[in-house]
């Protein structure tokens, strides 16, 4: 019995580690905004960090779903509700949006 239950919370705890598969997760107001050229971190969020080299996170123009997270941010800005940013670092480390929720 012991060695099931053992086992059984060891599994568990390695899920719950491999489930987690952001490099940061920020709850805030969505701060400054920046949009350039879509190919060059086209759409910036000032403040939502995943330890990146900059302070921002982004999304490009080609990324899947990319004008419902551009309008999701700007009405969460433009009303002052927070957001929950999951974001993950690319290979220049800089932090990529992967998901956003709010609450």
């Amino acid at each position: 019995m012991r060695k099931t239950l053992f086992f059984f919370v060891i599994v568990l705890a390695l899920r719950t580690q491999l489930a987690w598969s952001w490099d940061g997760a920020q709850t805030m107001v969505p701060g400054t905004i920046e949009v350039t050229d879509g190919g060059n971190y086209g759409f910036r969020i000032w403040g939502p960090s995943c330890g990146g080299v900059a302070n921002f996170a982004y999304l490009q123009s080609t990324d899947s779903n990319y004008g419902t997270y551009v309008a999701v941010i700007l009405m969460a800005k433009a009303q002052g509700l927070q957001l929950t940013f999951y974001t993950n670092k690319d290979s220049n480390g800089y932090c990529h949006i992967g998901y956003v929720s709010q609450q």
